[in-house]
């Protein structure tokens, strides 16, 4: 999990939006990495400090595949089909392992 750390007149938001490609770097990298494995229900994407005060992201089971479309939208942004390409095959990977649990 990727940690950044903050000081100044800084808010989460201003973090989401100057740091976008960190973000859905760390969404799909926290996926790959620990959302693939059995019964892992939520993946912590990202540890934010702000001023001392720690925030963590995490993304649930049942928002992976939304999470992963939202960066396939960023990355066809910046042209990056690559790695539009990769979320694609996770997106795959996940669908096929929940018909797979049924």
């Amino acid at each position: 999990m990727k940690s950044l750390r903050f000081n100044g007149d800084i808010t989460l938001d201003d973090v989401f939006h100057h740091h976008k490609t960190l973000v859905y770097d760390s969404v799909v990298q926290a996926i790959e990495k620990h959302g693939m494995k059995k019964g892992k229900d939520e993946v912590e994407v990202l540890s934010i400090s702000i001023n001392g005060v720690d925030h963590t992201v995490n993304l649930s089971r049942s928002k992976f595949v939304d999470g992963l479309y939202n960066a396939i939208k960023f990355y066809e942004e910046l042209e990056e089909y690559e790695k539009c390409q990769h979320c694609l095959t996770l997106i795959n990977q996940l669908k096929k392992k929940e018909l797979a649990s049924r």
